[in-house]
């Protein structure tokens, strides 16, 4: 028995094709989409993180920093060496005024000027920090005997968007008497590079901790 070759054969026209071009196109445009958004949503967290991370870092060093200030004091000296804050660079000052440390003493709340061998080799170091418009900077710098050395600042957090420094004295309450502070509350806020994918606005990190002066 033979097969009519004019009976019609299965196939697909040119519609379905298009149908099926289109939904595919369809489709993958979605799955594309999720992907771009999952990865702008990672790039984002990433930058939350880091912010996260460089303001932790930068208050744990201060932090670590502060516990130092005044240290060493002349009476962990033997008496007739006469060593004094203001003759030797053995001996520490401790939080002074920024804008006239050797005569002044009002303190600031947006910079800090203390000192202390933080690094104990011997020599008491000048540490400075202050917020120059959206860097966080620190100085440290080898004291000269009888004088505050000039700072050489360097940048430790970026996009700062706020740094407020409190002095407390042994109750807790605030002072700008440097002879009575006992602590220093630090309280930084810093903002991502990128914006939220979702709501378009940059995303604040803020941190806070108060650290002890020990000496």
């Amino acid at each position: 028995m033979f097969k009519d070759s004019k009976a019609p054969k299965n196939g697909f026209s040119l519609i379905e094709l298009l149908v099926v071009l289109f939904v595919f196109t369809f489709v993958m445009g979605g799955i594309f989409n999720v992907l771009v958004r999952s990865q702008n949503r990672y790039r984002f967290e990433q930058d939350v993180a880091e912010a996260q991370q460089m303001a932790r870092n930068s208050i744990e060093l201060m932090e670590r920093e502060i516990r130092l200030a005044g240290f060493p004091q002349s009476s962990y000296y033997d008496s007739s060496n006469n060593w004094s804050a203001t003759n030797s660079t053995k001996v520490a000052r401790y939080f002074l005024d920024c804008t006239n440390p050797d005569t002044g003493t009002t303190l600031s709340s947006s910079q800090m000027l203390f000192e202390g061998d933080i690094d104990e080799d011997g020599v008491v170091e000048s540490v400075r920090y202050r917020l120059n418009g959206t860097d966080l900077e620190r100085s440290v710098e080898d004291k000269t005997s009888g004088s505050t050395p000039s700072a050489v600042y360097r940048v430790i957090a970026r996009n700062v968007t706020a740094l407020t420094l409190s002095y407390l004295t042994a109750t807790g309450t605030t002072t700008t008497n440097s002879s009575l502070v006992r602590a220093v509350r630090i309280q930084l806020t810093l903002t991502t590079n990128q914006r939220d994918p979702e709501s378009r606005k940059f995303r604040n990190v803020s941190i806070e901790t108060t650290a002890l002066a020990r000496n």
